[in-house]
């Protein structure tokens, strides 16, 4: 069964949460059984970053440390990577960084890592190279796997795609996609083992029209009706 990984509304309960390190609060505050913490790019992404603040690098596998044990080891943590759909072209060869970081986090043992493999925008013979250089470094029965270069991507056939290879090099991983869209879902939900989204703090059937929600009982509402959506979709 595909799992989905989420930050629900306060005060609804919910087994799979995602969030970023900056955001690690959260996770001590609510009940679950597993969670993603991913490293929080968002906060660094704008036109003129080029990387990573040197601090955030350095303290990074010190902190999913000591997260980790708060935690007591249920949750996997996102190795920091360079996704290029916000401004393509911003890191540069944004494929050969995350690889770096993958090398550099790997070693630190005590967590239970997640590598991600990125491409260019919406560039398919790179996102397959990405897999090879990643299965080289990682390889192929690594136990997990995330997906960045889907983030947010509205290429259906291109997210596909990158499902598929993906599976193809790691077999028998655990293939996690980042921020895919519910479209894409029926294309590729017996690929992936797990998916996460914020979306459903945007309107559905029965909301249609409705601006994002703006208050607590919008967001349960919304969330709610998200939860339906996706269930009518993997049935």
């Amino acid at each position: 069964m595909l799992r989905f990984y989420t930050l629900p509304p306060n005060g609804v309960q919910y087994p799979f949460l995602l969030t970023h390190l900056r955001n690690a609060k959260q996770l001590t505050r609510r009940r679950f059984e597993h969670a993603i913490v991913d490293s929080g790019v968002m906060i660094f992404v704008n036109a003129n970053c080029k990387e990573y603040p040197r601090a955030f690098l350095d303290q990074y596998a010190w902190r999913c440390h000591q997260l980790n044990e708060i935690l007591h080891g249920k949750a996997y943590f996102v190795i920091a990577d360079y996704p290029d759909d916000y401004n393509p072209g911003q890191f540069g060869d944004n494929v050969s960084k995350t690889i770096e970081n993958i090398k550099r986090f790997l070693p630190e043992d005590g967590v239970e890592w997640m590598p991600v493999i990125q491409a260019r925008f919406l560039d398919y013979l790179n996102f397959f190279d990405s897999c090879q250089r990643t299965q080289d470094v990682i390889g192929k029965d690594y136990p997990r796997v995330g997906l960045g270069t889907v983030c947010k991507c509205e290429n259906t056939p291109y997210i596909e795609y990158c499902c598929r290879v993906a599976r193809q090099f790691f077999p028998r991983s655990w293939i996690h996609a980042f921020g895919v869209t519910l479209r894409a879902l029926p294309k590729i939900k017996d690929v992936i083992d797990s998916y996460d989204s914020m979306a459903w703090t945007k309107p559905r059937r029965g909301n249609m029209g409705l601006p994002s929600c703006r208050n607590k009982a919008e967001r349960i509402k919304y969330f709610d009706a998200y939860l339906r959506r996706l269930k009518e979709i993997l049935n």
